[in-house]
């Protein structure tokens, strides 16, 4: 509205002054006229596009609304929320969003000063249209993209838990199963990563669960083990599913996004995928894949406190894509040591081969112990709230009996003291996450340190069971800025785990 009006009272500030001047700079007068026209064009399409509804209701003219009507019948069609949707998905809203950009491009066309406040308002103008297409346009590539997997033929089958006789688990059991059968979908993390960002790859959209299936595993493998179930042929073929993953390079292991070049390997994914080879007897699939990367990080990417870098590149003789991937860590990413990163990595090379890496993991211990906060918890980078960090330190210290009691001590207070009066821990956008990593946590203290804290927890659990069985949704990854992950399944997942 505030541009609108500018352009409006720019167009009699142009008159009055080209009457005032007796029209001395022609030229200069009918550029602006048609600067100021091609910018109310694009202004009012993009206006009419955020007035759809309301233009809709009161029957007032709407090019979006006008240029819908001629694709679909409105008679078959009047709930005004489904016409904004068929507007999008029907491609016209991109369309008309081009128009507004190419408007605006036209309106700075006229101009010569490129450093007036006209021309700055025209640009502001575009660059928010062309944010918002690149938006909304992504938006609906994801929800396509979401809906082709759903459809896709599954040609596995969940393993059989009909034995387990605890229903919450059971109806949990079910959701992951439903998704299982939908290929994983709601599992999946989607990114749009544009070449507007720097990025350059085959497809703006990218999609994986890598990551998130081998944490996944992780709670599914806990489950059956639990109940003693028949899982062989199905984490076999859930290996098989990884190695097909495998980078196709010099490094070879998991990036988070396979697909994206600028992403490098990293030991969160190795640590994770390590621990499921190692949780299904395959510890030679470990020898076969990850031999190379784990030598590189124990080399190259280990600092002198014992912390270890979250990116597996080598120090020296870098491809052009290692370049690439080591200066988007620089400017994007993040370098350096991240604490829960480390504490992973580490309790898979513990459980691979403790004697071999036993300096790595000493040092590596040393420089976690120093991350630990004043309060006793552990942050995490990557992950939201305070108790994913101190799940996977304590995981980890928990392999060294009758060390690291103070460390210990102080994380044990730290639950303690900051369980919320319903039983649950952290805030409110991950308090079931938050309270399954608390209650992982507690499993490493004596019953008569934990038994209060696991009553109430697991009261706030059972109450927040969903209808189908899951958990909701709740924010657990950061990979950028306010544009976090999160999954129902993988939240149900971690919940089931901690209720064990």
């Amino acid at each position: 509205e505030v541009a609108d009006k500018k352009s409006a009272f720019g167009k009699i500030a142009i008159d009055s002054l080209s009457e005032l001047t007796e029209n001395a700079d022609k030229e200069l007068y009918e550029n602006l006229i048609e600067s100021h026209k091609y910018f109310s064009l694009g202004f009012q399409i993009y206006d009419d596009i955020e007035d759809f509804n309301e233009d809709f209701k009161e029957k007032q003219f709407n090019i979006a609304v006008y240029e819908l009507s001629k694709k679909i019948d409105f008679e078959k069609h009047t709930d005004v929320e489904m016409l904004r949707k068929l507007f999008y998905v029907t491609g016209l809203a991109f369309i008309l969003l081009q128009k507004s950009i190419d408007s605006f491009e036209k309106a700075k066309s006229f101009l010569k000063d490129q450093e007036s406040g006209w021309y700055k308002t025209i640009e502001e103008m575009q660059k928010a249209v062309s944010t918002y297409y690149e938006t909304t346009f992504s938006y609906i590539q994801i929800l396509k993209k979401k809906n082709g997997l759903k459809k896709a033929v599954q040609t596995r089958t969940f393993f059989d838990y009909s034995s387990i006789d605890n229903v919450v688990i059971t109806k949990g059991l079910d959701f992951i199963a439903k998704e299982f059968s939908e290929n994983y979908v709601e599992l999946q993390h989607f990114m749009w990563l544009s070449k507007k960002e720097g990025f350059n790859n085959k497809t703006q959209l990218h999609y994986s669960d890598t990551f998130q299936r081998a944490m996944l595993n992780d709670c599914l493998l806990h489950i059956s083990e639990k109940f003693g179930l028949k899982t062989d042929i199905f984490f076999k073929e859930e290996n098989n599913y990884f190695l097909s993953r495998v980078n196709n390079d010099t490094i070879g292991t998991w990036s988070y996004f396979p697909t994206v070049q600028e992403v490098a390997a990293d030991i969160d994914d190795l640590g994770q995928i390590m621990q499921q080879f190692i949780q299904t007897q395959e510890n030679q699939l470990i020898d076969k894949y990850c031999l190379k990367a784990i030598d590189i990080v124990t080399q190259d990417r280990t600092i002198k406190n014992g912390g270890i870098e979250t990116w597996i590149i080598p120090k020296d003789n870098l491809t052009e894509i290692q370049k690439r991937q080591d200066h988007f860590n620089s400017t994007k990413w993040g370098k350096g040591p991240d604490v829960e990163v480390v504490a992973n990595f580490l309790y898979a090379l513990f459980l691979y081969n403790a004697e071999k890496y036993s300096g790595i993991i000493k040092k590596g211990i040393d420089y976690i112990i120093s991350q630990q906060k004043h309060d006793g918890f552990w942050d995490s980078r990557w992950y939201y709230g305070n108790y994913y960090g101190t799940y996977v330190v304590l995981r980890l210290l928990e392999s060294f009996p009758n060390e690291f009691e103070k460390e210990k001590q102080k994380s044990l207070d730290f639950i303690k003291n900051t369980q919320n009066e319903d039983g649950s821990f952290g805030s409110d956008e991950h308090k079931n996450l938050s309270t399954a990593f608390a209650r992982l946590s507690l499993n490493y203290f004596p019953d008569e340190y934990s038994s209060f804290y696991f009553e109430n927890s697991e009261k706030f659990l059972l109450e927040n069971q969903l209808g189908d069985g899951s958990w909701k949704a709740e924010n657990f990854i950061k990979p950028k800025t306010n544009e976090p992950y999160k999954s129902k399944t993988l939240t149900t997942a971690f919940v089931l785990k901690s209720l064990l």
